[in-house]
């Protein structure tokens, strides 16, 4: 069984003639998980942070920033809030949608599709030190939670997780104030 693929250019005229819009249509796998993640944004004298994690449980897992499934009875909002709180033990706010990552085996018929947030803490956030926390989910994680500076290098994060911070770089730039 294939999956048809297609991407289709709607023709917009944006200065300088370049066509930026276009739709990906895309069916999703048999077993399909869609999932909600966030890059926590902690700013210190001007300079900008995000929160990773590392569960010392299931160390195999990698240096990864917070996120999860989409429960059947929550919408992505509700779903990144309380992945943050679960996973960092951070209460926080949406600031804004960042952007997505897909992943699909063929070979497993899986596919996964992780939309990504922008949020910030609600309290103040010790970006020097780390701190541990237990997963607030039914898998009681021990984790180990610290903010790393934007300008590092993320080649360090889980599969995938280092687009994330890189949309979020993107992010940042765009949005500077001029």
């Amino acid at each position: 069984m294939s999956t048809i693929n297609k991407v289709v250019n709607l023709k917009t005229n944006v200065p300088g003639g370049e066509n930026q819009a276009f739709a990906i249509n895309k069916q999703f796998s048999l077993r399909h998980v869609f999932r909600a993640g966030a890059i926590i944004w902690c700013k210190h004298k001007g300079k900008d942070y995000y929160v990773v994690f590392k569960s010392l449980t299931r160390p195999s897992r990698g240096v990864q920033l917070p996120g999860g499934r989409v429960e059947r009875n929550e919408n992505v909002a509700e779903a990144i809030i309380r992945e943050v709180k679960e996973e960092s033990g951070i209460e926080s706010r949406i600031i804004c949608p960042l952007g997505f990552v897909y992943f699909e085996n063929p070979l497993d018929n899986y596919s996964n599709l992780q939309i990504y947030y922008i949020v910030r803490p609600v309290f103040p956030v010790d970006v020097f030190n780390k701190w541990t926390h237990i997963d607030m989910d039914y898998s009681k994680q021990h984790l180990e939670c610290w903010c790393v500076p934007v300008d590092k290098p993320n080649s360090f994060l889980a599969i995938g997780q280092g687009q994330v911070v890189d949309m979020f770089k993107k992010w940042l730039i765009d949005h500077k104030k001029k």
